[in-house]
């Protein structure tokens, strides 16, 4: 499968609550990390979501917002991945910044520099990760 995005997390999904309009889909990643999508009912039944069903979960980089210290503020966002930089790249507008995660993947942010600058965003800070349920995009084999 070829897609634009290099964040491309493997995991299993445990669990799927229903809705009427969208259902929540709970998937477990590789060394204890966890990771929630919300999908449409019409993509659950698609892609046969169910608990143990293997899936790719799929994050643009612009939807990936990097957390260096919350002040005591908690965020709505229900995945919360925590990891250290491991490299930026600042262009002149916008920065690349790659995280490596607890468990050894890999995720891309994408913002502006001002962004990465004014929270210290930097090669061997510790983050997190925030990504909304909704910008989790899945994928499962036919």
């Amino acid at each position: 499968m070829k897609v634009t995005t290099r964040n491309i997390l493997e995991g299993v999904v445990t669990s799927v609550k229903r809705g009427v309009v969208n259902d929540e889909v709970d998937i477990d990643l590789k060394g204890g990390l966890k990771v929630a999508a919300v999908v449409t009912c019409r993509s659950t039944e698609t892609l046969k979501l169910e608990p143990g069903r293997e899936v790719l979960a799929m994050v643009k980089g612009v939807n990936v917002l990097l957390v260096r210290e919350s002040d005591g503020f908690i965020l709505s966002s229900r995945n919360m991945l925590p990891g250290k930089v491991v490299s930026v790249k600042k262009g002149q507008i916008m920065a690349s910044v790659a995280v490596e995660l607890e468990n050894g993947e890999r995720l891309t942010s994408v913002c502006t520099v001002d962004s990465a600058d004014d929270a210290g965003i930097a090669e061997g800070v510790h983050v997190l990760a925030a990504i909304k349920a909704p910008h989790v995009i899945l994928a499962a084999r036919q």
